[in-house]
């Protein structure tokens, strides 16, 4: 059993170890933006492999929402206005994402300066496989492209790519992963681009 659990060690090390780099930058918003943005608008779209299984985690969505008796929402249509936070699990991702990157541009303290439009184009989506996460290790994946445009021009003045894993190994693991698994990888991934619209850390 010892031997088990290190091998199982050994291997989440060897994962982490292999990890991709958070985020490549592609092109780097200019240094006159970093820090003096704001997000007037995000689009979000999904590879059609990475759609698929987004289907599954907005269906539990739907369940959600109609759990905790509320009108149902087109995922096609914008929505009426800005629902609370802890209604944002009970969303399709296609209105969820936005609402994330958001919040999380304004919590980073970027509310002023050059608007901005984030385009985002997922194509990846992976959840952590039960069996494997107990054996070694298993993961949670969010990745994709990020634009981000000048919101009047459209013109392009950056761009990344960025890949969000989180990784679980045994029970213990799996026990910590816990539920809300779409709104944690949207959450680290509005996180990056909040960190690229705001710069390096003082």
């Amino acid at each position: 059993m010892k031997a088990f659990r290190l091998a199982a060690l050994a291997a989440a090390l060897l994962v982490a170890a292999c990890a991709p780099k958070a985020v490549e930058v592609v092109q780097p918003i200019p240094a006159a933006v970093r820090g003096h943005a704001q997000v007037a608008a995000v689009s979000v779209n999904l590879s059609p492999l990475a759609r698929d299984l987004m289907q599954k985690f907005d269906q539990k969505a739907a369940e959600k929402r109609a759990d905790a008796k509320l009108a149902p929402v087109d995922p096609n249509a914008p929505l009426a206005g800005k629902p609370p936070r802890d209604e944002y699990a009970t969303l399709p991702f296609a209105q969820m994402f936005p609402l994330m990157v958001q919040d999380v541009a304004r919590e980073r303290g970027l509310t002023d300066g050059r608007p901005v439009r984030i385009d985002v184009e997922i194509d990846t989506l992976k959840t952590a496989n039960a069996g494997m996460a107990l054996l070694a290790a298993s993961s949670d994946q969010l990745a994709g492209q990020v634009t981000v445009r000048d919101a009047q021009s459209g013109d392009k003045i950056g761009q990344f790519y960025v890949d969000v894993i989180n990784s679980h190994s045994g029970l213990l693991g799996l026990a910590l992963r816990g539920g809300g698994v779409r709104e944690k990888l949207a959450d680290e991934f509005a996180k990056h681009i909040a960190d690229q619209l705001k710069g390096k850390k003082k």
